[in-house]
């Protein structure tokens, strides 16, 4: 995985973990091999990224952001169309009312199902455009150009 994107998320985990000798802690556990060496290579890309070391770290922060990623990679291609500007002005118009939507459940101080609801469909709204914005910076950080 030579993506620069990648070895930055690797590195996050890895620190988020609690740091190199965890991570291999981690890795001897999970794959019955764990070098801090190795895991300080990762980090810096001077080798690969293995699958089982991605799996492993993840599942022990217990966040997925490098599979996230690597799943978003598949519905991508859409997005090429899309500029970075008409994405930051979807983001604010989701934005707002995905607030006003949360603000206006609480106006009572009960959350009724439907208020709950309508929150949970503005926020997933606001969420795919953010989850489309990230895509595009990532792509201009891996080398891939801007919108």
């Amino acid at each position: 995985m030579p993506d620069r994107v990648i070895r930055g998320m690797f590195d996050a985990l890895v620190r988020r973990a609690g740091g190199v000798d965890a991570v291999a802690a981690v890795l001897e556990a999970a794959t019955g091999v764990g070098h801090k060496g190795t895991v300080s290579k990762m980090c810096a890309g001077h080798i690969g990224i293995t699958l089982e070391a991605v799996i492993a770290v993840e599942d022990f922060v217990g966040d997925a952001p490098i599979t996230r990623r690597m799943a978003e990679r598949l519905g991508a291609e859409r997005l090429c169309a899309i500029g970075l500007f008409e994405l930051a002005t979807r983001s604010a118009v989701s934005a707002g009312a995905a607030q006003a939507a949360l603000f206006e459940a609480f106006a009572d101080g009960v959350i009724t199902t439907a208020e709950a609801a309508d929150v949970v469909t503005r926020m997933r709204a606001l969420r795919e455009v953010v989850d489309q914005i990230i895509i595009q910076n990532e792509r201009i950080v891996a080398g891939g150009g801007g919108a």
